[in-house]
């Protein structure tokens, strides 16, 4: 019995495709039309070759790229098919870790954006306490040369840079981004030698050299809004609190950048957690208790 065959226009109707489809698969070397009438060049199909066009289909789905398919469909043998198959189950693996950091970054920044937002709608200013749970971040030192260095656009930019010659994508880390100084008179007074970029690290992050537990202490701690360059009025605050309330300072500030130059452009709006790390924790939750 002669197979039933299907015209390109009939073929393409019932795989749902196009003849422009059926000609590049063709072209390529991946679907061959069962007969092509000699006088009027009209193509036609059988159901077997049409289920060819629906594996191709199939495996396009499945994130396989034509030349891949095409390869295959050559050889068209089990071994072949599960080689191709661990392959981009790997492959996928990859992709999804990477989407599934892609989205914590995405759920962290906006988190940032919500607490900006409320911070300065609410205008909040006041000293309180704020506990630091311990996490895992990379780190990034750097000795400024100079009162330019000193800035955080300079630190920033540099930092990316590095991230980017480890090889790593900026989803690897997310949250604010947090600058350690050794000390906050040198802060104050723009005699930074030393500044520590800290930026949380997620599980799944390729490994760096230069990562640490950061964390799990009891801090002072005040947003400043606006401009960092007097954001000693800030610090003079909450030294001022701890003072009043006999809390004896460890020495070394950390800021954490909720808004910045990363979220707006407007300067008068960025918003800086300055967080001073107790000396002796235990005094204040004496204090906190009685």
């Amino acid at each position: 019995m002669k197979p039933t065959l299907f015209s390109i226009g009939k073929a393409a109707d019932i795989c749902s495709v196009s003849t422009r489809t059926l000609r590049y698969y063709e072209q390529n070397g991946l679907v061959i039309p069962d007969h092509v009438d000699e006088e009027n060049r009209y193509r036609y199909y059988s159901y077997e070759t049409l289920l060819r066009v629906q594996t191709i289909r199939y495996l396009l789905d499945e994130g396989f790229p034509l030349e891949e398919i095409k390869e295959m469909l050559q050889k068209y043998d089990l071994e072949t098919m599960k080689s191709h198959f661990d392959a981009r189950i790997q492959q996928t693996e990859l992709e999804l870790r990477y989407l599934k950091q892609r989205l914590a970054s995405l759920n962290a920044w906006q988190s940032l954006l919500t607490e900006g937002d409320y911070v300065l709608k609410h205008n909040e200013q006041t000293v309180h306490t704020k506990y630091l749970p311990e996490h895992n971040c990379f780190f990034f030192q750097h000795q400024p040369k100079n009162e330019e260095e000193q800035t955080t656009a300079f630190i920033e930019t540099t930092y990316y840079s590095e991230c980017k010659r480890h090889g790593n994508d900026m989803v690897d880390i997310g949250g604010s981004i947090n600058i350690h100084y050794e000390s906050f008179e040198d802060r104050i007074h723009s005699t930074v030698r030393q500044m520590t970029l800290l930026q949380t690290m997620y599980p799944d992050s390729d490994s760096y050299e230069n990562a640490l537990n950061f964390g799990g202490f009891l801090t002072a701690a005040c947003y400043h809004i606006g401009k960092r360059d007097n954001i000693s009025s800030t610090y003079q605050k909450i030294i001022d609190w701890c003072d009043s309330h006999h809390f004896e300072l460890r020495g070394d500030p950390f800021e954490r950048h909720v808004l910045d130059g990363y979220s707006v452009s407007d300067e008068n709006q960025f918003v800086t957690e300055i967080l001073l790390p107790f000396a002796n924790e235990e005094t204040v939750i004496e204090a906190q208790n009685w």
